[in-house]
This record gives structure tokens, sequence and C-alpha cells, in this order.
């Protein structure tokens, strides 16, 4: 999990200093985006972040940083908009944000038994970092809990390349966001294949999955902020807004 602590000036300065000496000398070919590069020249927050997740390793904060301002750019993170994203998946509720965990974090909340093979994952991905980037404007990057809803899910919903995405996803692109991951009402049927799914995660994943049923979600979420259909008291129905 990213340190309590916060890293020098010394080492913002650095990480810094070798992101935009490298722009100078090793331009991209295609050019990162102004508001990302204004995100690392204007604050230390981003870079603070990242180097309290990387256990304040100068170089490879340096290294995943560039990495990942590439990565935005060819994804397009900035163009995730409510009209470019694909409005089947925007609106049937199988991802959506609602309420919060008890550490005040919002929930990312993924309905798995919406879910099949034949939905096209990197549409699917793309809603995602839409709701992720929004809450992360919001929140002036704050923490998100992934709610893994598996209520009633069956065989058929389970994608495994599908969840090893997302976990790569919050690996890699958002390693300092993630505050639990809860997977909620996991069906016996499937006990099987989550110990599968928990191969792909990284140590520091580990320590923050939850696995939680109706009697116990309520150490996690509160009960007014836990849906019905999860044991608690908000009727809920989710549509975009």
């Amino acid at each position: 999990m990213p340190s309590d602590q916060d890293p020098t000036a010394e080492q913002i300065s650095q990480v810094k200093t070798s992101i935009l000496q490298k722009l100078e000398q090793e331009p991209p070919a295609e050019p990162f985006h102004p508001n990302d590069l204004k995100r690392i020249t204007d604050s230390d927050l981003w870079i603070t972040k990242l180097l309290q997740v990387y256990d304040f390793d100068v170089e490879k904060c340096i290294t995943r940083l560039w990495s990942n301002l590439a990565w935005r750019q060819s994804f397009g993170v900035y163009d995730l908009t409510e009209k470019s994203i694909n409005q089947e998946y925007l609106n049937d509720g199988s991802i959506f944000v609602h309420n919060k965990d008890k550490d005040g974090k919002p929930l990312l909340i993924l309905t798995i038994n919406k879910h099949s093979k034949s939905r096209n994952q990197e549409e699917l991905l793309r809603v995602i970092v839409f709701w992720i980037e929004r809450l992360q404007r919001e929140s002036n990057l704050d923490k998100i809990t992934i709610f893994m809803d598996m209520t009633g899910t069956g065989l058929s919903n389970l994608d495994l390349d599908f969840i090893k995405s997302i976990i790569g996803v919050f690996e890699t692109k958002y390693p300092y966001v993630p505050n639990y991951i809860l997977v909620h009402d996991l069906p016996f049927l499937l006990n099987a294949a989550f110990k599968i799914v928990k191969t792909f995660l990284p140590a520091e994943a580990l320590k923050i999955l939850k696995v939680t049923t109706k009697k116990d979600i309520d150490q996690y979420v509160d009960k007014d902020n836990c849906l019905k259909i999860w044991g608690g008291n908000d009727d809920y129905v989710y549509k975009f807004a």
C-alpha cells in the first residue's frame, strides 16, 4: 500500500526535472497531452502519489510516469466523454459509480452478472477509465474502492481476460487509486475461478482485496450506502447522470 509519508522536495524535483529534460531531448512521436504536462509543472500531487506507491524509488517513478503519459495520450483519456463512449455500456448498469465506503471513498461498481465474453473489452475499459478520470477530477486524485458485485453471477459471466485487463489498468495506470477491492457475494460455484483471479493480483492488491457477504459488508460499506441487493438499505436504481 502507498506510504503515508511524503517524499522529499528533492525527490519530487528529481522526477519533475528528469521528465521535462527527457521531453526536450527525446520528444515522443505523439506529444503528451498538455493537461498532463500541466499536472507535472504546476503541481506536486501526481508525482507525490506515484513516489509514495513506488516506495520513493525515483528512477522507477520516472519510468512509470513517462509510460503513463504515453498511455494517456494514446488511449485518449481527455477525449472520453459521456457522448464518446459506448452508450449501451454507460447506461446498462454494468459499470457505474454510487455511494462511498466507510473511508469516504467512492464505489466504482462492476455488476459482473451483466457481463459476457461477447462484449467489447476495449469499449468496456473505456467506460471504466471514463469513470476513474471523472472521479479523479472531482476528488483531486483521491482513492476509489472497486466493488465487484458478484450477486447472481454464473460461469457464463466470468471473463478472466476482462478481469485481468481491469487489474492491469489499476496496477499500471492508476496504482495509487484503489482503497479496497471488494468482491461481494461470490457464488460457491465460482470459488475455483476466483482463486485463478487472485494469481493475477500483485501483492499490494491482495492486501486490500476483501471478499464480502451480506452479513459482513458493513465492515467496509455502511448499510445506508449498500444497495438492497447487497443486504443494505439503499433502493437506488442506476441511471446515468
